[in-house]
């Protein structure tokens, strides 16, 4: 048999398989998603150089980002998960600190006990959007190097459609923010050979050397608002979804306005507002840039827990 005819059997078969999923019994809701791991993506962190990532995605065509595959859904919504696992590694799992992922079996029965679902089998997940905000979701096993490998998300809850702010934004920004040690992403780790016990892997102490945000170079990001737009509100949604503190400096001539996320984590100095997120966490806030110059600078700092000690800092204009 031709290469040809062996690929187009092997389309067919992927086909039947994604189509059987939306026909299960459990996927018969309004707000179903399929989520697919893959060891496979490549990230591009410095011109021509790339290094290779695992990552969530929404298709078997779709590419690997970081963060992966959003998950928008509305407060109140009861969300159903079909979480396909093609990775080559070792068993993966879903999980978000603040919100209770229930996981199924085939029968659609609740399990007493969550386990990793393993290569090319299926987890099924569900979870009640109980409380606005922007949450980080991710592989728990083997932490952190299936996070620090990309195998994570946003979750993003939406307030109630008759819920109103006194201030309506007129744009939404993401800013997801990480480091990356390219130690841990040779394929030496990374291509672990797959075992059942799902026994952990060894990885090198943690110096990261990249430094993002949405995957691109902290220094990449073009800025909050536009010049135009500068009289228009603007909802933040800030998450750290890597290992180090991340500390966040906006001009005293800002203002900020906290909508979702721990109340400690903005502060308000004389030269400014500072966030400091740890990691995992995230806030949402209302920025307002009416009287911020045009010129001014957003700080973005990463330092190391356990030393205490930046490790690298960069700036953002306000503006672009």
């Amino acid at each position: 048999m031709s290469n040809l005819s062996l690929e187009m059997k092997a389309y067919h078969k992927i086909r039947l398989v994604v189509f059987l999923l939306f026909v299960t019994p459990f996927l018969f809701s309004q707000n179903e998603r399929l989520i697919i791991g893959r060891t496979t993506g490549k990230l591009w962190v410095k011109n021509d150089v790339t290094i290779r990532t695992f990552g969530f995605a929404g298709s078997l065509s779709g590419q690997i980002t970081l963060p992966g595959y959003p998950i928008d859904v509305r407060e109140g919504d009861e969300v159903a998960i079909d979480f396909w696992n093609i990775s080559q590694g070792n068993p993966v799992s879903l999980y978000c600190k603040e919100i209770e992922f229930v996981q199924r079996n085939k029968e659609n029965e609740i399990m007493n006990k969550k386990e990793p679902v393993h290569h090319m089998e299926h987890g099924f997940y569900s979870f009640q959007a109980k409380k606005a905000g922007t949450y980080l979701y991710y592989s728990p096993e083997n932490y952190p190097f299936n996070l620090q490998a990309g195998m994570f998300g946003i979750i993003l809850i939406r307030p109630k459609e008759h819920d109103t702010m006194a201030v309506k934004p007129s744009a939404e920004v993401l800013w997801c923010s990480y480091e990356i040690d390219p130690k841990w992403h040779t394929d030496a780790i990374m291509g672990t050979e797959y075992d059942a016990g799902n026994k952990p892997i060894i990885l090198p102490d943690y110096k990261p050397v990249y430094f993002q945000i949405n995957g691109k170079a902290v220094l990449k990001n073009k800025g909050l608002q536009s010049i135009a737009g500068k009289k228009e509100t603007v909802l933040l949604r800030l998450v750290n979804s890597g290992l180090y503190l991340h500390e966040i400096r906006f001009p005293s001539k800002a203002k900020l306005q906290l909508i979702s996320g721990k109340e400690t984590s903005l502060r308000v100095l004389p030269e400014g507002y500072n966030i400091q997120l740890h990691a995992g966490e995230s806030l949402e806030l209302l920025v307002f840039l009416e009287n911020v110059p045009d010129k001014e600078l957003i700080s973005y700092q990463f330092t190391d827990p356990v030393s205490k000690k930046a490790v690298y800092k960069a700036v953002i204009p306000v503006f672009y």
